[in-house]
């Protein structure tokens, strides 16, 4: 291998001196290469973008580069990394060697002068990657002593979608095909001697699924080769990705660190991470203008960019075309699966309905007034018995906690507690399987609820993913109550099974991809390109940072870049399979740290998919938590990028029109002590929701109310509480016209937090730490309860569900604002001593 300057013209004129210098690199071999490609950091490592031309006894390759700088690089010969082990070399900040080429003087580039390197070329797998490369020479043997005698033996597998007849083996000694296939993924085969399948004993196995053994030729990559070393000590590769300077993305070549799932022939598969090694995607809900058909488009990303992917829809046979319409004929789930074509590579998407098949909601002013209760900590089952109660209580909706796939673990604890109430807030995908329920326990509650005449109404978890957990690698580092030496920790499950990964507290390479480890949720599919870089948020009164930092501190929630198109539609595709099951808005939480720039194109890209209108019944409201002063001044009163004029400046700069603009609502944080929180109405009042306590008030009382409010679940005043409840609706002052209604529950004796839902029973817990502070399980849905059932005989009881909503002096208080009689115990179906 050699490095050659190639001789220009002389560079006399300084204004017209360049440092960009053509320069020829040579791999020098005996060996009959298949492909060979040039990475390095002038290229950004890319594995594809500078093939070598092949010559007599060579490889070489011209790339103008700057030679002020030195330079990494490597070699990427039939899919494998190559060392120079002549030239000097370099351990990068990532622990891989490289080759180093060295900077030249401004002098020594201007010359005519070739200066050659003579090198020897060394194949090393210390810094593999995902390279999809067509091997010749992979050859697959039967060995079988009883198949010697026979006459004629085929070969079979996914590689030539099964055919029993198209590879003929040959015999020597053995049989055996030689084929060129692409090894970065893995097939399965079989033989077929003298018309019978025969399996090679000698070979790995896999179960197909379908009942039948197969062998199995793994990909090259998956398991096999050296891997580097784990970080030593209690090192990990924490900071490696923060953000540097002013920047707020990953470069692109940071993507050569995706498709880390374990494949299906490893020991860490799930059966949850279907494919996801090697093929992801989504489907997006296309709905024409009057809502009566829609297209349904399905996109997929593979690991080999050459694969082929076929469609089915229904069980339908699979074709090319990833598209389908439906209309109002079509009145059941639509299922799909996308495929890699002469493979077991397949890909279940969730299930799909469809706005049409959903009830009509039969209830004064079309969604656009009314209370909605916000049932804390209530799973799916208990909520859709609850809606017959709101339906006759006169209440316009409920609002249901995050409903996507999330953080769930059973082996670890957070603040001594199992699984934490805002393990919620983390979501791993857009799958609806989340901890109050599956994705059709969700569909019959709506449906049931829409029948007593409650719209439903969800958290939407869009600024961030995770913290910095995973699915699948060991962690050290920093975590409450673990005092042990490196603080050593588990993965963390989720509530779907499906896999996940970040760069946080983490030690060990990556086994499939030789690489350390990256952000990438598969399961959306999200890779590390559609984060913002890590970056410490430590200035709450700076728009940048809260915008573009993460959550939470160091290895905290992963920001995603809501400003991406790609995120905003994948954000938006989750909130139409939403609407599609019938749910008719939603809250947007930290909604602040994605800016209202981000946040109005991704309701513009909803309306858009909605066939260029909000449903009539839609709302949603940000979450813009804020105290006053100098936050105030930057998000809502005087900030270029404010919540308040500017939102409403972004929104109709993206499509909205005044009547969409009036239903999407902003959360009224200063409410009840310091609103206005500008001094006066920047915007209609009619434009906020309001409530007394909130969720997060419910758990470290963090919204400011003075005396003007009152926290239940930290005062334990009922009294206080209901008083302040009913002035939420008594009060005309304003024009509000959504007003929220937090039902909640109390806490342990211990000061423990979990939902009481019996999923933070510490019985459930299988690690190892001690004082493991339980939350029992208590019944969510009691028809025959009265409100405010936490307390009894003047006492407060610990672990139980308050149910604010039912005292009936808060509702005749929510009625008579709406302009509806009284109700009494009777009317509402309760025991007579309820008041």
């Amino acid at each position: 291998m050699a490095v050659a300057l190639i001789p220009t013209a002389s560079k006399t004129n300084a204004s017209t001196f360049t440092t960009q210098v053509p320069t020829k690199f040579t791999f020098k071999t005996t060996k009959n290469h298949f492909k060979v490609f040039l990475a390095a950091d002038f290229n950004k490592w890319s594995t594809t973008d500078l093939p070598l031309n092949k010559n007599s006894d060579s490889w070489s390759v011209i790339a103008d580069i700057d030679r002020t700088l030195q330079h990494q690089y490597k070699y990427v010969v039939d899919g494998v990394w190559t060392l120079d082990s002549d030239s000097p070399q370099i351990t990068d900040k990532d622990g891989f060697r490289n080759n180093l080429l060295l900077a030249l003087s401004d002098t020594s580039i201007s010359t005519t002068a070739t200066k050659e390197i003579s090198t020897s070329s060394e194949l090393t797998t210390s810094q593999s990657t995902a390279v999809s490369s067509a091997t010749p020479t992979t050859i697959i043997s039967l060995n079988n002593p009883l198949s010697t005698n026979a006459k004629n033996v085929f070969l079979a597998g996914e590689f030539n979608n099964w055919s029993s007849t198209s590879l003929k083996a040959n015999f020597n000694a053995k049989w055996s095909v030689s084929l060129t296939l692409n090894r970065s993924i893995p097939y399965q085969y079989k033989f077929v001697v003298d018309g019978v399948w025969t399996l090679d004993s000698s070979a790995p196995t896999i179960n197909d699924g379908k009942g039948n053994i197969n062998n199995l030729l793994p990909a090259t990559g998956d398991g096999d080769g050296n891997l580097p070393d784990p970080l030593p000590g209690c090192e990990t590769f924490d900071g490696l990705d923060f953000c540097k300077g002013s920047e707020t993305n990953y470069p692109e070549s940071v993507d050569i660190r995706k498709w880390q799932t374990p494949p299906k022939n490893s020991s860490e598969y799930s059966p949850a991470y279907q494919s996801y090694r090697d093929l992801t995607g989504w489907a997006t809900i296309q709905y024409a203008e009057d809502y009566k058909s829609a297209t349904v488009i399905v996109n997929t990303f593979t690991r080999d960019p050459n694969a082929s992917v076929l469609y089915s829809f229904n069980n339908a046979p699979a074709t090319e075309s990833n598209k389908i319409q439906v209309d109002t004929t079509f009145t059941t789930s639509l299922f799909i699966q996308a495929k890699i074509a002469n493979t077991m590579i397949t890909l279940d998407l969730d299930p799909l309905n469809f706005l049409w098949q959903n009830l009509p909601v039969k209830s004064n002013f079309d969604g656009q007034k009314g209370a909605i209760v916000e049932l804390l900590g209530w799973p799916y089952k208990d909520i859709e018995l609850e809606c017959e109660f709101l339906g006759r209580a006169g209440y316009m909706g409920v609002k249901v906690w995050p409903v996507n796939e999330h953080v769930h673990t059973f082996n670890d604890l957070q603040k001594n507690e199992v699984n934490n109430w805002y393990y919620v807030y983390q979501p791993v995908s857009y799958c609806l399987t989340g901890r109050f329920g599956t994705r059709d326990e969700l569909k019959s509650m709506i449906k049931t609820c829409r029948s007593h005449g409650v719209r439903v109404y969800i958290d939407a978890v869009i600024n961030h993913m995770t913290e910095g957990y995973n699915s699948n690698y060991d962690q050290r580092g920093p975590q409450a109550g673990d005092n042990k030496q490196c603080n050593p920790h588990g993965p963390k499950n989720s509530t779907g099974g499906s896999p996940y990964f970040t760069h946080n507290q983490v030690y060990k390479y990556n086994v499939y991809t030789r690489q350390r480890p990256a952000l990438e949720y598969p399961a959306v599919p999200y890779g590390p390109t559609h984060f913002h870089c890590e970056r410490k948020m430590d200035e709450w009164e700076n728009a940048f940072e809260v915008t573009k930092g993460w959550l939470e501190g160091k290895g905290g929630l992963t920001d995603l870049d809501t400003g991406s198109p790609y995120v905003q539609g994948r954000i938006a595709d989750f909130l139409v399979d939403l609407f599609s099951i019938g749910v008719s808005g939603f809250r947007v939480d930290a909604a602040k740290h994605i800016g209202p720039q981000d946040m109005s194109k991704i309701l513009a890209a909803l309306k858009q998919k909605l066939g260029g209108n909000f449903p009539p019944d839609f709302i949603s409201w940000m979450e813009i938590l804020m105290g006053p002063g100098g936050e105030a001044d930057v998000f809502a009163c005087k900030g270029n990028d404010n919540w308040y004029l500017a939102f409403n400046k972004y929104m109709k700069q993206s499509g909205l029109n005044d009547n969409d603009i009036q239903k999407v609502k902003i959360w009224s944080a200063d409410y009840p002590a310091n609103f206005p929180i500008c001094g006066n109405w920047v915007i209609d009042p009619s434009r906020f929701i309001i409530q007394n306590d909130d969720h997060d008030n419910t758990y470290f009382g963090g919204r400011y109310m003075g005396t003007a409010g009152s926290v239940l679940s930290i005062e334990k005043d009922v009294n206080k509480h209901r008083n302040f409840e009913k002035l939420l609706f008594n009060r005309r002052d304003q024009n509000w016209l959504i007003r929220n209604l937090l039902s909640g529950y109390s806490f342990t004796d211990q000061m423990a937090v979990g939902y009481p839902d019996g999923k933070s029973d510490c019985s459930l817990y299988t690690g190892k730490e001690s004082g493991c502070k339980t939350v029992p399980f208590t019944k969510a849905y009691i028809a025959d309860s009265c409100g405010y059932s936490v307390i009894k005989d003047g006492k407060w009881i610990p672990n139980r569900y308050t149910r604010t909503h039912r005292d009936i002096s808060v509702i005749n208080a929510m009625r008579g604002w709406m302009g509806l009689p009284n109700v009494n115990a009777s009317d509402l179906k309760l025991p007579t001593h309820c008041t």
